[in-house]
C-alpha cells in the first residue's frame, strides 16, 4: 500500500481537512503496514534497531535483490543473504555460522574485510589480491574429494591425487618463475641445480630407492647400471682411477682394475679376449694355453743362438712350466749322442 497522507485543509479549522476519525484510520493503516513489514503485525521484531543514519539487523534473513554496497558492522552469526546482484560487503567482519550467502547473478566482494565461516565455502572461482588463509591442517576439495589439498602448519601441501599442468607448463618461485618446465612428452627441464637431503633417494613406483645419494656424495644404485652411449669415463681428483669388483659373499673381497700412472703417458687400448677364460696377471701361477702363445708375428733374435739363451720347459711333462738355458740342451744331446733312440725319446 502507498503511504496515506492526512489532508490538513487550506486554513486552520476551515472544515476542508481530513476528519479526526478518517485521519485516525489512515494513521492506523500506515502503522499496520510498518508493523507487518518489520514484525508480526503486533510488534516490531526485536532484531531491528535504528539510529539517525544506521539500521541494525540481528540474525537477519535477507532475500530479494540488493544493489550497491551492503555494509555489515559487527558479527552476524546466523544471517541468510540470497539473490545478490554484484554486491559489496564491507565495513566489518561477516561471520556466517548458521546461514548462507548466495549469489546467482553477480559477484560478492569483500573489501578490506574478513569472511569467516565454520561451514563449507562453495564457489565457482575465487579472486584475491591478498593472502588466502586457512587453519593449520586446512583442506580444499570438491564434491567428490573433500580433502584434495591439505595445508599443514609447517607449510607443506599434500595432494590426495595427481597434479596436472598444461603441456609446456612451468613451476617456479618469485625469483625464478620457470624453475621447472614439463614438456608434452613428460620431460622435465630444470634451469638450475637439483638438491635432495643427505642419503635422499630417487626412484619409481616399483623401486622407491633406486638411487641413493649419501652425505659424502657417493651414489648407491640398488640394481644394474646400463649405459646406452657405450662409453664410461672414469675420472678422478688426483689419484689413478680404479674399478673394484667384489666377490659374491658379503662383498668381502675385491679385485681392482687400475689405470696406468700419469708418468707412463699411456693411452693404450686393452681389448678383452673373444673366448671365455681367465685373465692371467704377472703375479699369477695359472695355466696359459699353448694356443694363446702366437710367435708367428714375433721379431727374430737376429743372432746365433747362445748357451745363455732361455727356453720354456714343461718340467717332466707335469704341467709345471720352468725356464732353461740352451746349455741344458747341449748337455742332454751329449749324454745321449751314442744312443739315437734314447736321444729321440729325450727330445720327444
Amino acid at each position: 500500500m502507498a503511504k496515506q497522507i492526512l489532508a490538513l485543509g487550506t486554513t486552520a479549522d476551515d472544515g476542508t481537512g481530513t476528519t479526526l476519525r478518517a485521519g485516525g484510520d489512515l494513521i492506523n493503516d500506515n502503522f499496520n503496514e510498518i508493523y507487518t513489514a518489520l514484525g508480526d503485525g503486533d510488534s516490531i521484531s526485536s532484531g531491528i534497531s535504528a539510529s539517525a543514519t544506521v539500521i541494525s539487523l540481528v540474525d537477519p534473513n535477507i532475500s530479494g535483490t540488493i544493489a550497491g554496497t551492503f555494509a555489515i558492522s559487527g558479527t552476524q552469526t546466523a544471517a541468510t543473504i540470497t539473490t545478490l546482484n554484484s554486491t559489496t560487503v564491507n565495513a566489518g567482519t561477516a561471520t556466517i555460522a548458521a546461514g548462507s550467502i548466495t549469489d546467482s547473478s553477480g559477484a560478492i566482494s569483500f573489501g578490506n574485510e574478513n569472511l569467516t565461516t565454520t561451514g563449507t565455502l562453495g564457489v565457482g572461482a575465487i579472486t584475491t589480491t591478498g593472502a588466502f588463509k586457512g587453519a593449520d591442517g586446512y583442506t580444499i576439495g570438491n564434491a567428490s574429494v573433500a580433502a584434495v589439498m591439505t595445508l599443514a602448519s609447517s607449510g607443506i601441501v599434500t595432494f590426495a591425487d595427481d597434479i596436472l599442468i598444461k603441456d609446456g607448463g612451468t613451476i617456479g618461485v618469485a625469483s625464478a618463475t620457470t624453475a621447472m618446465t614439463i614438456a608434452s612428452t613428460g620431460i622435465v627441464t630444470f634451469v638450475d641445480d637439483i638438491l635432495i637431503k643427505d642419503a635422499g633417494t630417487i626412484g619409481n613406483a616399483t623401486t622407491a630407492a633406486a638411487i641413493q645419494i649419501e652425505a659424502d656424495g657417493d651414489i648407491v644404485l640398488s640394481d644394474d647400471l646400463y649405459i646406452s652411449g657405450g662409453l664410461l669415463d672414469l675420472k678422478n681428483e688426483g689419484s689413478v682411477s680404479q674399478i673394484k669388483l667384489y666377490c659374491e659373499s658379503s662383498n668381502a673381497h675385491a679385485q681392482t682394475l687400475q689405470s696406468a700412472p700419469h708418468s707412463a703417458a699411456s693411452s693404450a687400448v686393452c681389448v678383452l679376449p673373444t673366448a671365455s677364460g681367465t685373465l692371467i696377471g704377472t703375479g699369477d701361477t695359472g695355466t696359459l694355453p699353448l694356443v694363446a702363445i702366437d710367435i708367428d708375428g714375433g721379431t727374430d733374435i737376429g743372432a746365433d743362438l747362445a748357451t745363455a739363451d732361455l727356453i720354456i720347459v714343461d718340467d717332466a711333462a707335469g704341467g709345471t712350466n720352468r725356464k732353461a738355458t740352451l746349455a741344458r740342451v747341449i748337455t742332454l744331446v751329449q749324454a745321449n749322442i751314442d744312443d739315437p733312440v734314447a736321444l729321440a725319446l729325450a727330445l720327444g
